[in-house]
């Protein structure tokens, strides 16, 4: 279990978060809300403090700014011209399953240096890694991660953390969620539960932003 201090009102706009302290398991967890919900405001945070802590190793995904063309230019650059090519025929869910290899690939190599290295903990932030993934990319993804790369660690006696952030309900079934509004794991019974769950979140969004633009409008 890690401990985080997160801003409750990060953006000025009345609370994005229930709480300003949330604690995170070991293993993985995966960040559940709706599109604006702070997702992806709550892991910046998380790694801006973990940052702070010489004794911790941080590994990072973002598909929205890490794949696609951003990948295939660091690969001309580095003069991986058939992977350039491959990238080039290959759809967007092929690309970004490609780049999720690459990640896993990191991760497996700096599991194995964890001693070496002289690190206490070891997270890895996996940010949209579904946008654009089919259901089932998205989960070989989860089983790589729960089946080989978490078992993995724990017999090399590391304490290990995956936070990854979805709207994909096919990454949040059956895993540990955490709600980042509310600031707390949950886990869903099924497709209409996770339904209900994100147009709820959105609900909640919606009311903030509202508070936020009267706010602007009585300035």
């Amino acid at each position: 279990m890690y401990t985080f201090k997160i801003f409750k009102d990060y953006y000025g706009d009345g609370n994005l978060y229930k709480k300003d302290c949330i604690e995170i398991e070991e293993g993985l967890t995966i960040l559940v809300g709706c599109n604006g919900s702070g997702k992806t405001t709550m892991i910046n945070q998380m790694k801006d403090q973990l940052r702070k802590n010489e004794s911790i190793k941080i590994l990072e995904f973002n598909n929205l700014t890490q794949g696609g063309g951003n990948k295939i230019s660091e690969l001309a650059f580095y003069n991986k011209f058939d992977e350039v090519a491959l990238r080039f025929s290959s759809s967007e869910g092929e690309n970004i399953y490609y780049n999720i290899g690459d990640i896993v690939g990191k991760i497996g190599k700096a599991i194995h240096e964890y001693k070496k290295d002289n690190k206490e903990k070891l997270f890895v932030f996996l940010d949209a890694i579904d946008s654009g993934l089919s259901i089932d990319y998205c989960s070989e993804v989860v089983d790589i991660i729960k089946n080989l790369i978490i078992p993995d660690a724990k017999e090399l006696g590391i304490e290990f953390y995956v936070i990854a952030s979805t709207n994909s309900y096919e990454l949040a079934r059956g895993n540990n969620c955490f709600d980042v509004q509310n600031c707390k794991y949950r886990t869903f019974k099924g497709y209409e539960s996770y339904r209900k769950f994100i147009l709820s979140s959105r609900k909640n969004k919606d009311k903030r932003l509202e508070k936020r633009n009267s706010y602007y409008e009585n300035e």
